[in-house]
């Protein structure tokens, strides 16, 4: 299949094209967690699409092998419906296994790749991130979403958790197409009008909260938004997109607070895990199962989901009116077992 575009093309495409909301999908396991579930998998990335996301996350760090995530890509991309775009997650123990993934994802047609960095990089200064990041830029073809955040510990270089030069001239790599900037801590949106100003001339500079749309809709007129798990309200995130897109402010701020009792439930569950540099992913399965995605549980070692956070998650998301099934018996086990 291979790459629709060449690398000279990355900025001007991703300034054209990417439009909308890029959610994410997690690895659905057999029951005996033995492998992967080829038809759970399958399911979820046409149910992306069906809720009209621009494109999914295919996620690491979710309990699969390295091998097994190369496989994972390859299911994804088999069963992905025309016009949703497939992201892969450069997230790995070593930066040779993030090029080994990145080459097959470039087989496979992927329009893109979040790249992190291996917790073994312990740069001790901002120009070894940047060689860091050129290294990955200079041996793959796939447009980069470079990921701005506090979580790969670079705070002793900057206070901001990602120093700006850095991505000051990150931005200018050839096939950098976005930046997910999640950094300055409670100065996040100062920090962020910072790194717009630095680098927004040649990336799509977006902080992927949703909570954040309208504001930088409105500000700095961006149009893409991800990674992140927007499946956890359905089909609200793209509509709030697309009626800001429309000009219909009033309609799209309706829509918005209408999942505010959900927003809020996630927020409080997210909080109870702080300082862990770890997402819940057990609990994203969970809400996304809530939205008629498989379910099923990850393979271990996962944080676990007790029975109260799910009858938090669920009454957020039953105050916000969203048509849930009646109980979580399904969710252990998943919709499509194999």
């Amino acid at each position: 299949m291979g790459l629709e575009y060449r690398r000279g093309e990355v900025k001007e495409r991703a300034r054209e094209q990417w439009i909308g909301a890029c959610n994410v999908t997690l690895p659905s396991f057999t029951p005996d967690f033995a492998g992967l579930s080829p038809g759970g998998i399958a399911h979820d990335v046409q149910r992306a699409a069906a809720l009209g996301f621009w494109g999914t996350l295919v996620a690491s760090e979710s309990g699969t092998t390295f091998d097994e995530y190369l496989v994972f890509m390859r299911i994804a991309a088999e069963s992905c419906p025309p016009g949703l775009r497939l992201v892969a997650h450069l997230s790995f123990s070593t930066m040779d296994e993030s090029l080994r993934a990145a080459k097959v994802a470039e087989d496979l047609g992927f329009e893109a790749a979040l790249l992190s960095y291996p917790p073994s990089f312990v740069p001790t200064s901002a120009k070894e991130i940047v060689d860091a990041t050129r290294h990955v830029a200079e041996r793959t073809d796939l447009a980069l979403i470079l990921f701005g955040v506090a979580t790969w510990g670079f705070g002793s270089l900057h206070r901001s958790g990602f120093p700006p030069e850095a991505l000051e001239e990150m931005a200018r790599l050839e096939t950098a197409a976005a930046l997910k900037y999640e950094g300055g801590g409670p100065a996040l949106m100062s920090s962020f009008a910072d790194i717009h100003r630095r680098c927004g001339d040649h990336v799509i500079v977006e902080n992927p909260l949703e909570q954040h749309i309208p504001a930088l809709a409105d500000r700095y007129g961006t149009q893409w938004f991800g990674t992140s798990a927007y499946e956890s309200f359905g089909d609200r995130v793209p509509r709030v997109l697309e009626l800001l897109r429309k000009g219909e402010w009033d309609e799209a701020m309706a829509v918005f607070w209408s999942y505010h009792p959900g927003r809020e439930a996630k927020g409080a569950f997210h909080a109870s895990f702080a300082g862990a540099n770890l997402i819940h992913r057990v609990g994203w399965k969970y809400l996304s199962w809530l939205q008629g995605f498989n379910g099923g549980l990850l393979r271990m070692p996962q944080m676990r989901l007790s029975p109260g956070q799910r009858r938090s998650l669920r009454a957020g998301l039953a105050a916000s009116g969203f048509d849930l099934p009646d109980d979580d018996a399904g969710f252990f086990a998943g919709r499509i077992a194999g």
